[in-house]
């Protein structure tokens, strides 16, 4: 079930302009680290997994305020927090099953108090949910191997997303996951698979109960948008990059490959300049508290965000060479009439531009310390000059440029680089 552009544009342009959201991905598999796909990797019995690991998962450093002002405090407009893994195991109050937060462990409605907190911090609220649970057997034979268990547990799913969007008031994203079967006969993105999942039955009530929501395409149908994951790549509709401040999801201090806060900034405005948004994800410890070298990259983040956000938010893509290429020193993003170019290789003092591009550079600024730049208009460049000699920004300053169309007279000024003879400069 698919809405119309004109429908789908009026419900998503927040989030095209929010472009920077936080994801949280945390549950059993929290405890004892090495990620959310042990159970399934490991082979771990599910009687094991669960006397294991549940009694251990006491949700005791859980603080939904504190988690949500670290996704302020980092600049995120959204965050999307993880009710079902693939563990099954659910963080809410769910009449469902008795595999949930409030009947176990830690004796609290999770979701209830992360979405109570998120609202209150003025973020929108998302809910990751799992389809697939490998707990049960239905899900491993499959709708034609098991037709009547497979019946079953579509019912307990769609039952739990109906419960998901009942109890707790407006939720802006439904961020769904593990549509994709274990040995059935057919793959991931066949026609089946949307049948086996019923997914256009689900998107109509998901829809009666809230009429706003977003929705990514990971239940088999198209959804509102893509979702890349750890790999940039840009799609024609609007995508989230969901990517992770390491190598895992959750938890697992085994990983020792953290990306540092120039490299995931990096990401973001590539992501931005492409027309997409970025999705970055936190692991919680087992307890529910953050990580520290979490915490420190947010607010390294946040710190940036706060001098440059405008060239973040709202922003989109400028397509025109040499402003968006890959190996220039800079990334550019665009919003109206003004272009953003994030230096992420410092150019010193002053940097040319050649002018391809086909705009008139009308004033320039560091946006980093609201400087005002000088322009040097020359027959195959435009020079920014009057920035400091270091950069003024330990992640990547930020030059604001307003720009219009050139004038014919202007474009005949214009000259490429290149010579008749190149080796007469040699003779």
């Amino acid at each position: 079930m698919n809405k119309s552009p004109n429908e789908t544009s009026d419900r998503i342009k927040w989030w095209q302009e929010a472009r920077f959201g936080m994801f949280v991905h945390w549950g059993l598999y929290s405890v004892g680290g090495l990620d959310c796909w042990k159970m399934h990797d490991m082979g771990i019995p599910v009687s094991e997994y669960v006397s294991e690991l549940e009694p251990k998962f006491t949700a005791k450093g859980f603080d939904a305020e504190k988690l949500a002002q670290a996704a302020v405090r980092a600049g995120c407009k959204y965050i999307v927090m993880g009710s079902r893994h693939h563990e099954g195991y659910c963080l809410w109050n769910t009449r469902t099953t008795p595999f949930n937060s409030v009947r176990m462990t830690p004796k609290r409605d999770l979701i209830g108090e992360y979405v109570q907190a998120a609202r209150e911090a003025g973020l929108k609220v998302g809910l990751y949910y799992s389809l697939l649970d490998w707990r049960h057997k239905a899900y491993w034979y499959g709708p034609k191997k098991m037709p009547k268990e497979w019946a079953k547990f579509v019912d307990y799913t769609h039952a739990q997303v109906k419960e998901l969007l009942s109890n707790y008031g407006k939720i802006d994203i439904l961020w769904f996951d593990g549509s994709w079967g274990a040995d059935w006969g057919f793959e991931q993105h066949d026609p089946q698979t949307i049948e086996a999942w019923r997914s256009d039955e689900l998107y109509k009530e998901i829809l009666k109960l809230q009429p706003h929501i977003l929705i990514n395409n990971r239940s088999g149908l198209e959804g509102d948008f893509g979702t890349p994951e750890t790999v940039i790549s840009p799609e024609e509709r609007p995508w989230e990059l969901c990517d992770t401040m390491g190598t895992m999801w959750g938890y697992a201090p085994q990983d020792k490959n953290h990306k540092s806060a120039h490299e995931i900034l990096r990401r973001l405005v590539v992501c931005v300049a492409n027309g997409g948004n970025m999705l970055l994800n936190v692991g919680p410890k087992p307890d529910g508290s953050l990580q520290g070298w979490q915490v420190r990259i947010l607010e390294r983040i946040g710190d940036w965000m706060k001098l440059h956000g405008e060239a973040i938010y709202g922003c989109g893509k400028e397509k025109n060479s040499p402003l968006n290429n890959g190996l220039a020193p800079w990334v550019t993003t665009r919003k109206g009439e003004t272009i953003y170019m994030h230096l992420l290789r410092y150019p010193g003092s002053s940097f040319g531009v050649a002018n391809i591009h086909g705009y008139r550079f009308e004033s320039a600024e560091l946006l980093t310390t609201k400087q005002k730049l000088g322009i040097k208009h020359e027959p195959t460049r435009d020079i920014i000059y009057g920035l400091p000699a270091r950069s003024p920004d330990p992640l990547a300053p930020v030059v604001k440029i307003k720009i219009r169309p050139m004038t014919e007279a202007e474009k005949k000024k214009c000259e490429i680089i290149a010579l008749d003879e190149p080796d007469s400069m040699f003779m």
